[in-house]
């Protein structure tokens, strides 16, 4: 923030005052420990804030994955009860039928996916490499191509 921003801000208030180069140099020279302390600190206290931690995003996503697999297993959703209507006024039809709970099966499975990659026990990429040499499959010839 600038000087002319803190004046302008300042002239607001019922008795305004000026911020002025030597005022801001003082403060400079005579707070300047301090306020690099607290920029470490707040910076400090961001990075640590909320889901940014490892530890609590993977203590958030093992709470998801355990009401999820309390659902299938637990209340036995697994294969949940639906109803259909069929037809119409006097052909009108009402049937009764099992579904696989695939759409909370599948939030179960990103979600285990999604602590995996959390812990690292997921590669998003594999690095294959020939360690310089080139590769020769059989009836091809890498170097003639």
């Amino acid at each position: 923030m600038t000087s002319d921003e803190v004046n302008n801000r300042a002239s607001l208030f019922n008795d305004p005052f000026q911020v002025s180069r030597q005022l801001v140099d003082h403060y400079r020279k005579t707070r300047g420990i301090e306020i690099d302390e607290i920029t470490k600190k707040a910076e400090f206290n961001a990075l640590n804030a909320g889901l940014s931690k490892k530890s609590d995003r993977v203590g958030l996503l093992k709470k998801v994955a355990k009401k999820l697999t309390d659902d299938l297993f637990e209340k036995e959703l697994l294969w949940v009860d639906m109803i259909k209507g069929i037809g119409s006024k006097e052909d009108f039809q009402v049937i009764e039928y099992e579904e696989f709970n695939a759409a909370e099966v599948a939030q179960l499975r990103g979600t285990l996916d999604d602590i995996a990659k959390e812990v690292g026990d997921r590669q998003s990429k594999v690095d294959i490499t020939s360690k310089g040499e080139s590769i020769k499959a059989v009836g091809f010839d890498a170097d003639k191509v």
